[in-house]
């Protein structure tokens, strides 16, 4: 069994995670070590060698629930990793979307701005 560290974009590991964050309080996660080579990516778990791999998102340090399964081993995957539960303290707004939000109406020029045309 293997663990592989893949460097990713803080903005792509938040729009993958998605509703999955801010993880709720009380739920299964795990740290991985501090001097972990990637702190914000993805880790890529082997639990059968010479089967496919699941990968993990891995944000600032923190593994949350996921679709790759359950976490409970993974300590024993990802050398230093610790699994323990999510702390009541973090934060409930969201992390900042990647998408920009689009207003319905278009912005009006101010009046006497030379990209408007008088009235005739």
């Amino acid at each position: 069994m293997s663990a592989t560290y893949i460097p990713l974009d803080r903005a792509e590991v938040v729009l993958c995670l998605d509703r999955r964050i801010p993880a709720q309080p009380g739920r299964p996660m795990v740290r991985v070590p501090a001097d972990a080579e990637v702190q914000t990516g993805g880790v890529a778990v082997h639990r059968v060698e010479g089967q496919p791999g699941y990968l993990y998102y891995l944000l600032d340090g923190c593994i949350y629930e996921q679709d790759a399964g359950r976490l409970d081993d993974l300590p024993e995957q990802i050398p230093g990793a610790v699994l323990t539960v999510v702390p009541g303290d973090i934060p409930p707004d969201r992390p900042p979307s990647t998408t920009p939000d689009f207003p319905w109406d278009p912005p009006v020029p101010p009046e006497g701005d030379a990209t408007t045309t008088p009235a005739e």
